[in-house]
């Protein structure tokens, strides 16, 4: 049987091409922030912890704009986008942070070090040099479970065939001109000693790649997720043991699972759905006690697509890791629909009420959907987000001890009939020169 499709409309939708190699989007001059959109009966209300990516903003007075400026804080925010707590960091557009039962941040900052905050801000923990960190993890043995891309040992270069690449990029050759990375994913404990090691080139086809990558990218592994208690090891599958890894390689399109154990690469998973897997992020498989528990869900971005018959959009993708099935997607309607779209990194999460977090993370459009499709919570953050993440009003005792803030329904304007005023007749003009 397919999968349940879910086609929708948005209310607030900010189109974004991809203009750089890196990461550029186009977006409407003024565009509205915080929160448009929120039914409080229908949502599932927490904080939301939210790092910026991009410098966007569109008012000389903003406190974020378009001048090369990075903002250095990480923010939780509540339904209706007041600030409950925030942290200095470092300037860094790659702020990828995970807050933990403790209260503390954990956050991947420049210079290829990892930082752990305390609740008041304190750095409590550093670790460094083990490559740059596109993931990382708390486990519950306190230990910190990271994924780095480091160069690939010279014996296994010498495996890469020579083969010409040319697109996106200036032609070079794979094997010669280019020193591979891998994907190298390490336990390390409190004290900063590594326990456990993998490494992808050990296990993976060094000769399988895209040739649309940036040079040495060979698998751009951007997210790590150790399996939940699950149904399926419950049944005696040992694949989908506890503790194994889903490991995203992004740039084949392919996730796969590897034994914590033996470190063997147990289960893989693509898709074909409307073209194929195309560089997606995020897979993580739904906990136990939510809706679709032991399914995988992943958000996959419709980055350089390898066949014609890709549609070029954006997709949520739930499906069935036994079958491989699918068993849910969220996405948008129409030829050139691109109301749901993000070309690199976003996030997604099944929450308890059986709607969907969504992260738009190049727009920095943040959202909630029901499986039926329906919009029930809408943010539009000041600038690109770096994959954020739902944050339960209990998951901290200093969480614990905040009153739960108050959950205020945002109805949107009809954006067919939302104009702004011309200047004369407005009371003030903002930005006007004095």
């Amino acid at each position: 049987m397919p999968g349940k499709k879910i086609y929708a409309r948005t209310t607030v939708g900010i189109a974004i091409i991809l203009a750089t190699t890196y990461l550029a989007v186009a977006y409407p001059t003024i565009f509205p922030t915080g929160t448009t959109i929120y039914k409080p009966a229908r949502a599932y209300s927490s904080y939301i912890l939210i790092s910026d990516h991009s410098d966007v903003g569109n008012h000389p007075d903003a406190a974020v704009r378009a001048d090369g400026t990075v903002p250095n804080d990480i923010r939780l925010i509540d339904m209706n986008g007041n600030v409950v707590h925030s942290w200095t960091v470092s300037a860094w557009l790659n702020k990828r942070s995970r807050l933990l039962p403790n209260g503390h941040l954990l956050y991947a900052g420049p210079n290829q070090t990892i930082f752990e905050y305390d609740w008041d801000g304190n750095v409590v923990w550093t670790h460094e040099g083990i490559g740059s960190v596109n993931d990382l993890r708390w486990l519950p043995n306190n230990n910190r479970l990271l994924v780095a891309h480091q160069l690939i040992p010279e014996e296994f270069q010498n495996q890469v065939r020579d083969v010409e690449i040319a697109p996106w990029w200036p032609p070079r050759k794979r094997g010669s001109e280019e020193h591979q990375r891998s994907a190298d994913i390490y336990e390390v404990t409190a004290d900063g000693e590594v326990v456990w090691e993998w490494h992808a080139y050990n296990h993976f086809d060094l000769n399988k790649f895209s040739p649309a990558t940036p040079e040495g990218d060979w698998l751009h592994v951007n997210s790590i997720a150790p399996l939940p208690e699950n149904k399926w090891f419950d049944a005696g599958d040992r694949r989908f043991r506890p503790g194994n890894i889903l490991v995203n390689a992004r740039n084949l399109d392919t996730i796969y699972l590897v034994d914590k154990e033996t470190k063997a690469v147990v289960w893989e998973v693509t898709h074909t759905y409307k073209g194929g897997m195309s560089h997606s992020h995020e897979p993580e498989m739904i906990e136990k006690g939510l809706p679709g528990a032991g399914n995988i869900i992943l958000f996959d971005n419709g980055l350089f697509p390898r066949h014609r018959t890709h549609s070029g959009q954006t997709f949520i993708i739930e499906l069935n890791p036994i079958t491989q099935e699918i068993v849910w997607t969220y996405e948008t309607e129409g030829y050139a629909n691109i109301k749901f779209f993000s070309k690199t990194m976003g996030s997604q999460r099944r929450l308890p009420t059986g709607t969907t977090f969504i992260a738009e993370d190049n727009t920095g459009r943040l959202f909630q959907v029901t499986p039926e499709g329906e919009i029930v919570w809408e943010y539009v953050n000041r600038g690109g987000t770096t994959r954020p993440s739902p944050v339960p009003y209990d998951f901290t005792p200093q969480l614990r001890a905040l009153p739960r803030p108050d959950e205020l329904a945002v109805t949107p304007p009809n954006n067919l009939e939302w104009h702004l005023q011309p200047d004369v007749l407005r009371d003030e003009t903002p930005g006007a020169d004095s």
